[in-house]
């Protein structure tokens, strides 16, 4: 499904099979599905009805079917996943038909920088496009809601070198624009957070960091993304700034498997930081590129000064309640960077 690997497929949603009662006969709407984590959670669903014989309905709210379903036009097996074509804005005018979901996924935002400095259509994607599903979409089989979120919540992490925690507080600037996506995702939270409190719904908020794998952009801002198209060029990479900047990367087979695991705990409110706890440098991420794809190439610093509205020298989640939660890092850095290559290579 979606071009991935045997190897991929066959790893995701495999430790399932004494879950029937969270996952048979559930229906799942999923927003967001055209996105980087949405195809593979929509990959792990569809394994779990592959491997364990669950019957499970996948409903993606998509902008353009058409495009989505190309995307998955070579994979025979497929007759569980049906479509709602709009935009998240726009809900209001799609026909009055009766939904009724067990689980809601709430990813139908954009993390790129043009979207979180695009204010207008931030607070009305986020804010409003969330009240919208909520009132279109929530009926009383409803049991639970996983919002995407984002690290961006905790604002500038820049001095936290050992990853920040779900208890830390906020540090925004809120004179500064970049902060709008990190506050709008706040304001998202703490809207589904009361409205599971007064309905009985459990909200799972999945605070998401940086990831690798297969369908990550590689001509977006994600650094990852942008040195594995340089190895697929053949070129140098260059890094613009000075290559200090810490991250860390989780490869979604496992962020995919720890996303179902979220719904297998039924508790009334998570909130829970997704993401990896071995830390990189973007020079040594770009190093070690070069090194597993064996290019004999160079990589540049051009020192030169950079503004990005995540101003993070050191952007990353402390994962123990994760891990406490289930999950598990099997995929390491190395192998991720071998699969994302190959992925895009073939």
């Amino acid at each position: 499904m979606f071009n991935l690997s045997n190897k991929d497929l066959d790893e995701l949603s495999k430790d399932f099979s004494l879950h029937k009662n969270t996952f048979d006969n559930k229906s799942f709407l999923i927003t967001g599905g055209t996105g980087f984590i949405g195809k593979w959670l929509i990959c792990a669903l569809n394994e779990l009805v592959k491997k364990n014989n669950f019957k499970i309905s996948i409903t993606v709210l998509t902008r353009n079917k058409n495009l989505f379903i190309n995307d998955f036009k070579n994979d025979k097996n497929i007759n569980n996943i049906n479509f709602i074509e709009s935009d998240i804005r726009y809900l209001n005018e799609i026909k009055p038909e009766k939904y009724e979901f067990d689980y809601l996924v709430l990813g139908a935002n954009d993390a790129t920088y043009e979207f979180t400095l695009n204010t207008s259509l931030l607070t009305d994607t986020l804010i409003n496009g969330t009240n919208i599903l909520i009132d279109k979409f929530v009926s009383k089989k409803t049991k639970m809601i996983l919002h995407l979120s984002s690290g961006a919540v905790y604002g500038d992490i820049s001095n936290l070198k050992s990853g920040v925690s779900e208890s830390s507080n906020a540090n925004f600037d809120i004179s500064d624009v970049g902060s709008m996506y990190g506050l709008a995702k706040v304001l998202v939270e703490s809207t589904l957070n009361n409205f599971g409190y007064k309905n009985n719904i459990n909200i799972t908020n999945a605070r998401c960091f940086a990831f690798s794998g297969p369908h990550l952009p590689l001509d977006k801002h994600f650094a990852f993304g942008n040195f594995i198209r340089n190895a697929l060029m053949n070129e140098d990479i260059i890094i613009n700034g000075d290559g200090s900047p810490v991250r860390s990367y989780l490869y979604p087979v496992d962020l995919s498997n720890f996303l179902l695991r979220l719904f297998t705990i039924n508790k009334p409110n998570i909130t829970v930081n997704v993401g990896s706890s071995h830390q990189i440098s973007i020079k040594n991420l770009a190093e070690k590129i070069l090194d597993v794809t064996n290019l004999n190439k160079k990589v540049i610093i051009r020192n030169s000064d950079v503004e990005h509205p995540e101003k993070s020298n050191f952007y990353l989640p402390n994962t123990s309640y994760a891990k406490s939660l289930g999950l598990k890092e099997n995929i390491s850095i190395d192998e991720s960077i071998l699969r994302t290559f190959n992925f895009y290579q073939n």
